[in-house]
């Protein structure tokens, strides 16, 4: 079951049965849905209580909790180098795993949820560059939304900034536990530069603040500042001398904690 909240006026933070949350963006003339979830409830039909007009649909990447849900509608936009990603993350091996995963959650899954087709991902149409990270607008009708593709959890990430309310969506590429450590995400040191770059860079760019912050994996937001304070944290001496920490993956990885904040940051040491 779905459960919601409206965090700013038109804009709602869904949360799914398996406890990913993607964010519905409701302008005047159009919707944008960022991320669609898991995929085991019909996504579209939910956002159909929220809203009337029509929605377009971003993923912020390619991994299965943020892209299964996209087969509840007619195409989705995505960047185009998470397209390998994608491929991978909905095909047959890891739809298995996410059925074992929900059935130990009690969860029933459509009956034809191995084999319902998810046709690739439109590729976002960038137009522009934003400190020379790919950008582009959407205009939903009175909410502008700028979408900056950040590489960092995977070579395609996707964040959007909403000027009108200071409030930006990572996806991924930042949670306050944030998990650098997968195959296709880049090295933890150049995810720090980029993620430094693009903050002052976006603010500067709206002439808006970054005042909030909706994580993939949290139901509420976050202060802005936060996430200052966490790239911050993320020094070279500690990521030099980080611990190890067993994934159960053949991964060298190695995590970073401030427990009086609550942070983690799992990383591949060999990157």
């Amino acid at each position: 079951m779905f459960t919601s909240q409206e965090v700013f006026p038109g804009i709602f933070h869904i949360t799914d049965a398996m406890g990913v949350s993607f964010t519905l963006l409701a302008g005047s003339e159009r919707a944008l849905l960022i991320d669609t979830g898991y995929g085991l409830e019909d996504a579209a039909a939910y956002v159909r209580t929220l809203t009337s007009r029509p929605v377009d649909v971003l993923l912020t990447h390619g991994h299965h909790d943020h892209a299964l849900g996209a087969r509840w509608f007619p195409s989705v936009q995505m960047s185009a180098e998470d397209l390998p990603v994608f491929r991978l993350r909905t095909a047959d091996a890891q739809r298995a795993r996410v059925l074992e995963q929900a059935a130990a959650k009690g969860l029933r899954a459509p009956e034809d949820f191995m084999a319902a087709p998810i046709p690739d991902p439109e590729p976002v149409a960038w137009d522009r560059t934003l400190a020379g990270f790919p950008c582009r607008l959407y205009n939903p009708g009175g909410l502008e939304v700028l979408a900056v593709q950040v590489p960092g959890h995977t070579p395609g990430s996707v964040m959007a900034f909403v000027p009108k309310y200071g409030l930006l969506l990572t996806g991924d590429d930042w949670n306050p536990c944030t998990w650098m450590w997968f195959p296709e995400s880049l090295g933890v040191v150049t995810w720090r530069k980029n993620m430094r770059a693009v903050l002052p860079a976006i603010e500067k760019e709206t002439g808006a603040g970054i005042s909030h912050v909706l994580c993939s994996h949290q139901p509420a937001p976050r202060e802005g500042a936060e996430l200052r304070e966490y790239m911050d944290y993320m020094t070279d001496e500690r990521l030099d001398s980080a611990p190890a920490v067993d994934m159960n993956s053949p991964v060298r990885t190695r995590q970073v904690t401030c427990p009086a904040r609550d942070w983690v940051l799992v990383f591949d040491a060999a990157k």
